[in-house]
């Protein structure tokens, strides 16, 4: 009988050799991908101060927070925090997750020392408060390093911000000139932070000031869908 030798045994090898190159990272890549969801440890992370720490919810307890670098005792590791969630090594795995609402419903129990905003139609939060007793409309800006006001406002306001620091800040759009000031109180909703660093710009271009980190930084932040909690520490 004639032997078929239109797929010898070779061919099969190889063949098996290069499936075995193309199907083991795929297999690789998507472990390296895996959500909150797959991980052996269940993992939240509910609220966040970005480039300091976490708030996250293990295997359905209460939120804790950890700061980066720190490690739990569930061997869950903050590597890195952002505005948007945080980087962390969850059973040996670095993964991203996102920030999501939290599962106990504190925002909805806040209270007085929480402020909680609803975003606009663009996805940014705009809240009314006041600096030295003065109103003030703000945007509430993550990436801003300290609460910004314009020349306009800061006059408004009664502010001697030519008596402060002559400084320049670096921007989106270039470097811009101005001085650091010191904000005797600033307030949103029920809540007053005092000694806020501050930068008046030396322009009019801002149309309402900037809640920066100076002010946010006291504060843990939870994104809820369309809502953001801002609960004073």
């Amino acid at each position: 009988m004639a032997e078929n030798l239109s797929n010898p045994p070779q061919a099969h090898a190889v063949h098996d050799r290069r499936l075995a190159g193309v199907v083991l990272p795929i297999i690789v890549c998507s472990l390296m991908a895996l959500p909150a969801a797959c991980l052996a440890t269940e993992v939240h992370v509910v609220g966040v101060t970005p480039g300091q720490s976490a708030q996250v919810a293990i295997e359905g307890a209460a939120p804790i927070t950890i700061d980066v670098g720190e490690a739990t005792a569930e061997g869950v590791e903050l590597l890195q925090a952002n505005r948007n969630g945080a980087v962390l090594r969850v059973d040996g795995v670095t993964t991203h997750l996102p920030l999501e609402a939290e599962q106990s419903g504190a925002a909805s129990d806040a209270g007085s020392d929480t402020v909680m905003l609803s975003a606009d139609a663009h996805g940014h939060f705009y809240v009314n408060g006041t600096v030295n007793g003065r109103s003030m409309r703000f945007l509430v800006d993550t990436g801003a390093t300290l609460t910004t006001l314009s020349r306009t406002d800061a006059r408004r306001i009664g502010l001697d911000y030519r008596s402060g620091t002559p400084a320049k800040v670096t921007t989106g759009g270039g470097e811009v000139s101005g001085w650091r000031v010191t904000l005797d109180s600033v307030r949103v909703g029920a809540t007053t932070v005092r000694d806020v660093e501050a930068f008046v710009v030396d322009n009019d271009a801002l149309p309402v000031g900037l809640l920066g980190m100076s002010f946010l930084g006291r504060f843990d932040m939870h994104r809820q869908g369309e809502t953001l909690a801002l609960r004073h520490r």
